[in-house]
């Protein structure tokens, strides 16, 4: 690592389990690079229109050493690929349900998209069928939202198996300076048991909603980033846990509150720390300007005002 670089962002965490299942000590790789989400391609030749496919299907990733976990994923891969258009394009993704013996959708979560195409519990999609959602994006509807299914009695189910992804909507005009990158980081978390299998929920997990062992980055454990010293960087935080809270901080860095689940800011808002609680987004600014390891921490904890995910 160069002089001029921060090792930065060792992501772990700590909290509150509710009793909800006994501790897996099963072992995640920690400490690699951040991967970047890749990008879903847009396969459309006409200006101003993103055209693509979405698959749900069962897959087998490798989150711990010799052990295969079965998931859900979008295009094979947990969490999904990253979605990003600009507002006023027309989007047109033709989804294909491949979950054996389960209905499924895609929900535009947070977007203002019409009713027939937003993936609600009255509208699924059979397993071996496909459906296209088609939505024009207005002006000012530039910000991070997320997609995910929404089936009647399987959502949380489907989401915890791996079913979720990033979109972000960029403005025709962005107002953050382009050298700030735009990383988005997706905080989901897992429970394993000792096969490499998720377990079932437990009753506890039924009424209160599922806390898992490990806590994800982008689909990792405690991965690192480094930045620049004395540069800042723009950060898109996705909470698309089951019902874990997160306090998100950079170790003492300065951040700047730019945007939440609705788009930009009229002002910027200065913290030290954010909660983020389930399905929440904030856009950040974070200015690195010590020297010196940079960190984050996460703390999860249960608040009775935000009830965990349901179908």
């Amino acid at each position: 690592m160069k002089m001029d670089e921060m090792p930065g962002m060792d992501m772990g965490h700590a909290g509150h389990d509710m009793g909800a299942a006994p501790k897996s000590a099963t072992m995640l790789p920690e400490g690699q690079a951040l991967r970047e989400l890749p990008l879903l391609a847009n396969e459309a030749n006409a200006p101003r229109l993103f055209r693509a496919n979405l698959t749900a299907e069962p897959a087998m990733v490798r989150f711990a050493e010799g052990l295969d976990t079965p998931i859900l994923g979008y295009n094979g891969m947990s969490p999904g690929p990253l979605i990003e258009v600009t507002e006023g394009d027309r989007v047109e993704i033709a989804f294909t349900n491949r979950i054996p013996e389960e209905t499924s959708t895609i929900h535009w979560h947070g977007m203002p998209v019409p009713a027939d195409q937003d993936g609600n519990p009255m509208d699924p999609v059979a397993t071996g069928t496909e459906r296209t959602y088609s939505f024009e994006l207005p002006e000012g509807s530039a910000g991070s939202y997320w997609y995910h299914p929404h089936p009647h009695g399987k959502t949380a189910e489907q989401v915890y198996r791996g079913l979720a992804g990033a979109f972000v909507v960029k403005p025709k005009a962005d107002p953050i300076p382009a050298e700030y990158g735009d990383t988005v980081l997706m905080f989901t978390d897992l429970r394993l048991a000792a096969d490499g299998t998720m377990p079932d929920n437990t009753m506890v997990d039924l009424m209160n909603g599922r806390v898992g062992d490990h806590v994800l980055v982008n689909g990792q454990k405690n991965p690192a980033l480094s930045v620049p010293f004395g540069t800042k960087r723009r950060f898109r935080f996705y909470n698309a846990t089951n019902a874990r809270f997160l306090r998100l901080s950079f170790d003492g860095a300065p951040m700047t509150i730019i945007g939440t689940d609705g788009g930009l800011l009229e002002a910027p808002v200065a913290a030290k720390d954010v909660l983020l609680s389930p399905a929440e987004r904030l856009e950040l600014i974070v200015s690195f300007e010590k020297r010196g390891p940079v960190s984050t921490t996460i703390a999860a904890g249960w608040a009775q005002a935000a009830p965990p995910m349901q179908a």
